[in-house]
């Protein structure tokens, strides 16, 4: 059995225990505010409620801009209504403010960031931005730790996720995903009608992946490698066994399989996030991508609308906008 195949039996299972528990997903769960656990690998909270560093999609009075998404950095905005995050911080300061300034937005403006996990190519700015703005940073106790001295003249930002939150206009739903990090965690974010979820550097699909990723109007999914460019490339034995194991990154077929067993609405936005520089290419994520939804019967352009995001480029994505 294949990795692909396998991690497609996982993922199967982790659906029909998903569609056991919910099969409207139109609420969100009623989960206690407060620093409480938050869900493990297996348990389910998070329900329903372009190519280029600068890819952007509009849902609503909700806009998705990923300022920058590779191996190397990533960092994305959300701005719904009045309110304004940032979800990891992996690139320089003063990108993330040129980013920020394209929509008309400033470092101050920002209402809260949220930190996925301690990998430098999501934190690599913080320390900077914290600097600068003072702004309120959620993520797990074990991430914040796991910064260690860098982030420490910032203890007084630092605020310990709970397993639902409110920052202005919209509720945070953190939910678990396995990666080979001290704690690390992918979000949902509502606003009135709009669901936008997060999920990258996900190792394995497990059923609170699933259960956040469900029913999402703009999906922000990893696509990270080509299995056979990964294991015929440069990188160590050991780095490719990393990388494909269950704590690792999504390859394209198993992004491309996840997506399409999805419980979707009638179009979802979904922006392919986090592509490697040596393991992969735009046009074989997109040919990947095409060939395992066309396979199960998923329509580019009328079930799902796709862009790559990338560490360079400025594609956009728009409510009506056209396909790759």
């Amino acid at each position: 059995m294949t990795d692909s195949e396998f991690r497609l039996v996982q993922m199967a299972r982790a659906i029909g225990r998903y569609r056991g528990q919910s099969e409207t997903g139109t609420a969100i769960p009623e989960i206690t505010a407060g620093p409480a656990a938050l869900a493990e690998p297996g348990e389910i909270y998070g329900g329903e409620i372009e190519m280029g560093n600068d890819t952007v999609s509009h849902q609503g009075d909700c806009l998705v801009s990923l300022l920058a998404s590779s191996s190397r950095g990533n960092a994305a905005y959300i701005r719904c209504g009045h309110t304004h995050l940032l979800i990891d911080a992996g690139i320089s300061c003063r990108r993330i403010e040129k980013g920020l300034r394209r929509f008309g937005a400033e470092l101050s403006d920002l209402d809260a960031v949220f930190i996925t996990h301690e990998h430098t190519d999501h934190v690599s700015g913080l320390p900077v931005l914290l600097k600068r703005t003072h702004v309120p940073v959620y993520t797990t106790a074990e991430t914040w730790r796991a910064m260690g001295p860098k982030v420490a003249a910032y203890q007084n930002c630092f605020v310990q996720l709970p397993r639902r939150l409110s920052v202005g206009e919209v509720q945070v739903v953190p939910f678990a995903t396995s990666h080979d990090a001290a704690r690390s965690v992918g979000y949902s974010v509502y606003h009135e009608g709009c669901k936008i979820t997060l999920a990258t550097d996900l190792g394995i699909i497990t059923p609170s992946v699933m259960a956040a990723a469900a029913w999402s109007d703009i999906l922000i999914l990893e696509a990270n490698h080509d299995e056979e460019l990964l294991r015929h490339g440069p990188y160590p034995y050991a780095l490719q066994q990393r990388i494909l194991g269950p704590q690792g990154h999504l390859s394209n077929t198993t992004a491309a399989q996840f997506l399409a067993q999805l419980p979707r609405r009638s179009l979802t936005k979904v922006l392919l996030a986090h592509r490697s520089e040596h393991n992969n290419t735009p046009a074989i994520t997109v040919h990947t991508m095409r060939r395992v939804l066309a396979d199960c019967g998923v329509v580019i352009g009328q079930d799902v609308l796709l862009r790559l995001a990338s560490a360079s480029g400025s594609v956009h994505f728009q409510s009506g906008g056209n396909v790759l």
